[in-house]
């Protein structure tokens, strides 16, 4: 009997990835991948594991309903917001199985080919946490190593490698919760334990995708995953020794103290207070003091203990402290409300206090410091208060609504959501943008919106279970055009092209790639703009084989209207890919193998032909008349959805590029599918 399966992703990449780390495990007999939909692929394997036939279907759903958008008529999201997905963050991948017409799901997957250091290593700890308390499987996918480049030079800086306390808030959280909330490190193309002295004691053998791999087939499989489960969250653990020493001592836990933390299930915030090791020390730029802001660091330091760390930005003010704490509070700031400091100084509780900017130079939200609040949840038992301290800009209009309206500021703003969802207390000492007579404010207040402070063990571990709904999108917008370009390079014209960069929206963009005969060589990190020249990154990037002819790379941007396109973006888009092809690669490896390694020398520039293209949905509210003279782009691609694929007319602007289009109908011809047509 065939099996159902849904892959819905925050785009067809993640879709893409998260099928391929189920088919790590599998042997096929057969594939085949076609469109459904102009959104949706779907891909039949055929194949035997442990001696039984299998036959399953994966649905490929890419770009969820988030941000006010209804693509689909349903919304993988709602069952897990009914089990208690407070916070508004979501996976990149959620696995589903369809049965009796409902959906049921399986896990959740997050991928991060970031550099895991400073913020970045939290930032995605609100997703794991949030999915994690609706008993739903959480895996963080962890590209390891990444390296720092020099903006200007590409040259590889020292590595950077994340606190401790970061991967071991998973296996906290998994343990309190009895969910299965886990990173799994994979070996990025940059590990080289040759080239590194800091990885020469990381053992590969601690890397997880074999066993991550075999945990979804045996989850899909409806078998037990307790195996798979325990080896990945032991691996995971020997990825915290790792880590922690690499870090100095005297200011982090040792590999000992995560060990005796491990071994014995303690409580790591009585562990912290029991060998007060050392205080939290919170550092914060001259520039970014306002108010009493350094004198209330200066009683942090005087009262508080680390977490884990003396770096973090969290600490905790134990339960015999916070009578001091509070009466300190009264004297720097003698106008906040008596009640509430009353009830900072109970000594019933012990009290965490995180310190963040929370807000940049404009007012918008730090997006990173999202996931501070639920790092501290995951790390600790939850038996704790919390005090959240943020001293960045706020913006006037959202403190006005914090003090009329916080849950509706809560529904607006996710930075906001987090801190009154997992605050008791929250302490505001900062700069108002907006016409005001004050320069800036200094308030206490008191969540009305904390959710209630008890162990997460009594989780309702249920099933969780959706409506199945259509395969075809209500409407269509930006990453059906991306699925279409992709699949028209990665899949009809396989045999003719390379794609060597697809990044639709929620990528990552963690590295272009360029074939040279047998070799993939690859360029890791790649800047947002070009750092000499200006430049523009693309959102695909494909190489393509013409007869007789230097090789085209052709770089492509995508929107949902043309009247998106940046002026001259065409010339941006090329002058990025020029300047980038510059540099020597990162790394190489050979087509078909796995290995990468660092490379040597530089391609030759000269042996390709740098065409660049728009693609969007064809609309009759524009000119394209007006429209190439804008854009600067040699080529267009007015994409139309149909009822399975595309309708796709290419508008030529060049004359090289009115020769690629005649290659590009040649070469479709040779497939003989009709999926997607040319015109």
């Amino acid at each position: 009997m065939k099996k159902i399966i849904r892959i819905h992703g925050d785009n067809i990449i993640e879709c893409e990835r998260t099928f391929l780390l189920i088919c790590t495990e599998l042997s096929y007999k057969k594939v085949e991948k076609t469109l459904i939909s102009p959104s949706t692929i779907r891909i039949e394997v055929n194949f035997t594991y442990l001696n039984q036939d299998y036959e399953w279907q994966f649905d490929l759903l890419p770009g969820f309903n988030k941000a006010g958008r209804a693509r689909w008529e349903g919304d993988i999201f709602d069952p897990l917001r009914q089990k208690g997905d407070i916070l508004d963050e979501t996976p990149d991948a959620i696995i589903t199985e369809v049965k009796e017409n409902k959906e049921y799901i399986l896990c959740a997957i997050e991928f991060c080919s970031a550099l895991q250091a400073g913020n970045q290593a939290w930032q995605r700890s609100g997703r794991a946490f949030s999915t994690g308390l609706t008993g739903c499987p959480y895996i963080y996918v962890v590209d390891f190593v990444k390296y720092e480049l020099d903006p200007i030079t590409r040259k590889r800086k020292a590595l950077r490698f994340p606190n401790a306390a970061v991967p071991y808030s998973y296996i906290n959280f998994s343990r309190v919760t009895n969910d299965f909330i886990a990173q799994v490190y994979v070996k990025s193309e940059s590990f080289d334990k040759t080239q590194e002295q800091s990885l020469k004691d990381f053992d590969i053998q601690n890397f997880g995708k074999k066993e991550l791999s075999r945990y979804l087939v045996n989850k899909l499989r409806n078998q037990s995953t307790k195996k798979e489960e325990s080896e990945i969250k032991r691996k995971n653990f020997e990825v915290v020794r790792f880590l922690a020493n690499k870090l100095e001592s005297t200011r982090n836990f040792s590999e000992e103290d995560w060990t005796s933390i491990y071994e014995k299930n303690l409580d790591i915030v009585e562990y912290c207070i029991s060998k007060n090791k050392f205080e939290f020390h919170k550092i914060i730029s001259q520039k970014a003091m306002h108010g009493k802001l350094s004198e209330a660091l200066k009683t942090l330091n005087k009262l508080s203990i680390g977490f884990a760390s003396r770096d973090m930005p969290f600490g905790i003010i134990s339960s015999l402290n916070r009578p001091k704490f509070a009466k300190a509070l009264q004297e720097i700031y003698p106008h906040f409300d008596n009640n509430l400091l009353k009830k900072i100084s109970n000594n019933q509780l012990n009290l965490i206090v995180c310190v963040f900017k929370g807000f940049k130079p404009h007012g918008e939200d730090n997006r990173p410091d999202r996931g501070i609040l639920p790092l501290v949840e995951m790390l600790s038992d939850n038996y704790n208060e919390t005090l959240t301290i943020l001293y960045g800009p706020l913006l006037l209009k959202n403190y006005e609504l914090l003090l009329k309206d916080s849950r509706k500021l809560a529904k607006i703003n996710g930075l906001w959501n987090c801190v009154l969802q997992l605050s008791n207390f929250i302490l505001l000492d900062l700069p108002v943008i907006g016409e005001s007579s004050y320069k800036y404010i200094e308030n206490l207040l008191q969540s009305k919106l904390c959710i209630t402070k008890k162990s997460f063990s009594n989780l309702n571990m249920s099933q969780i279970i959706g409506n199945n709904f259509s395969s075809h999108p209500k409407i269509f917008q930006e990453d059906d055009v991306d699925t279409g370009i992709h699949f028209l390079f990665t899949e009809i014209l396989k045999n003719f092209t390379f794609e060597g960069m697809c990044n639709p929206p929620g990528g990552d963009w963690s590295g272009l790639s360029i074939k040279e005969g047998k070799i993939e060589k690859r360029w890791l990190s790649l800047p947002r703009v070009s750092n000499i020249i200006e430049g523009k990154r693309p959102d695909h990037v494909v190489e393509i084989f013409l007869e007789k002819q230097k090789t085209v790379i052709l770089c492509i941007e995508s929107k949902e209207k043309a009247n998106d396109l940046e002026k001259k973006v065409g010339e941006k888009l090329k002058s990025y890919i020029t300047h980038l092809l510059q540099f020597v690669p990162d790394v190489e490896k050979v087509i078909g193998e796995d290995n990468w390694v660092k490379s040597k020398e530089e391609i030759c520039i000269d042996s390709f032909s740098i065409l660049s293209a728009a693609a969007y949905l064809k609309s009759n509210h524009y000119e394209i008349k007006s429209i190439i003279p804008k854009t600067n782009c040699d080529l267009y691609f007015e994409m139309s959805p149909n009822s399975v694929g595309w309708n796709i007319e290419i508008v030529c602007a060049s004359n090289a590029s009115l020769d690629l289009k005649k290659q590009l109908i040649k070469f479709l011809e040779k497939t003989k599918k009709n999926i997607i047509k040319i015109f």
